[in-house]
C-alpha cells in the first residue's frame, strides 16, 4: 500500500482520537462530521489501491504460469 494513504489514514484518526477524547461541543462535532467524511474517502481510495496492486499482481502470476489460473 502506498505510504501516503496510511499516513492519510493514521492523521485522521489521530486527529479523531484527541477531538473524541475532549468535551463535547458543536463545533468538536462539526470538525469530526468534516474528519469522518475525509477518513471514508481515504479508506475508499486506498482500498481502491489495493484492488487494483492485487489485481495487477495476479495479472503477472498468471502471465508465469497461466495453468495456475
Amino acid at each position: 500500500m502506498p505510504p501516503s494513504t496510511d499516513a492519510r489514514i493514521e492523521a485522521l484518526c489521530a486527529r479523531i482520537g484527541v477531538l473524541c477524547r475532549q468535551p463535547y461541543n458543536i463545533r468538536a462535532e462539526n470538525e469530526l462530521r468534516k474528519l469522518a467524511k475525509k477518513l471514508r474517502g481515504a479508506v475508499s481510495q486506498h482500498v481502491r489501491t489495493a484492488k487494483s496492486s492485487l489485481g495487477a499482481k495476479k495479472s503477472a502470476i498468471v502471465a508465469r504460469d497461466p495453468d495456475r489460473a
